[in-house]
């Protein structure tokens, strides 16, 4: 008994020891104006915290939130607000220097919430599962800027109107509205 309570507390401390926690995120901004025809402004912000397992994989959970300000025309105006939980695993598969390649596998769950002027909100819960690839690119052994580009994964839209809408999507996404930019530091 002694030697399995020994065997078992050396591979927790092994574990604790290649173990490191770091936390980032992103920030997003964009303003977008068609003449005559309409705008858009747009802010996210995605806190993150993960736990480093070894060289190869990370835990991490990420959190959403996101507003948006839709003009499609002259006296219309849309108002969406997005609060969201992304639990996932990286899986880092090639380095090369200061670079390492990883690809995110996760779950995400959010609650959206669209405030049309003159009409009555409208809410949605959407969820999706799906992998991501991306680069990590080391400034120090702590801080690391991150670029993540492109989506494979299934989505699926719950409306909670009337007609209780239900909005299905699979697909692979690489366009310049999947790209993401964001700082890790690890303690």
């Amino acid at each position: 008994m002694k030697k399995i309570i020994l065997t078992a507390l050396v591979a927790v401390a092994s574990l604790s020891a290649n173990a490191q926690v770091w936390i980032g995120g992103e920030l997003g901004f964009n303003y977008e104006k068609v003449k005559n025809v309409n705008k858009e402004t747009s802010f996210t912000i995605a806190p993150e915290v993960g736990y480093k397992l070894s060289d190869k994989w990370d835990i991490a959970i990420g959190l959403g939130f996101g507003f948006e300000n839709f003009d499609p025309e002259v006296g219309s105006k849309i108002k969406t607000t997005t609060i969201g939980v992304n639990p996932y695993a990286r899986y880092t598969f090639a380095k090369a220097g200061i670079a390492s390649f990883f690809v995110d596998g996760g779950f995400n769950v959010a609650h959206v919430t669209e405030d049309h002027k003159n009409v009555d909100k409208v809410e949605a819960t959407t969820w999706g599962i799906g992998v991501q690839p991306g680069v990590a690119i080391a400034l120090s052994p702590k801080a690391s800027l991150v670029g993540k580009l492109g989506y494979l994964g299934y989505q699926n839209t719950s409306y909670k109107d009337d007609a209780k809408a239900k909005v299905s999507d699979f697909g692979l996404g690489v366009n310049g509205n999947n790209i993401s930019l964001g700082f890790y530091y690890a303690f």
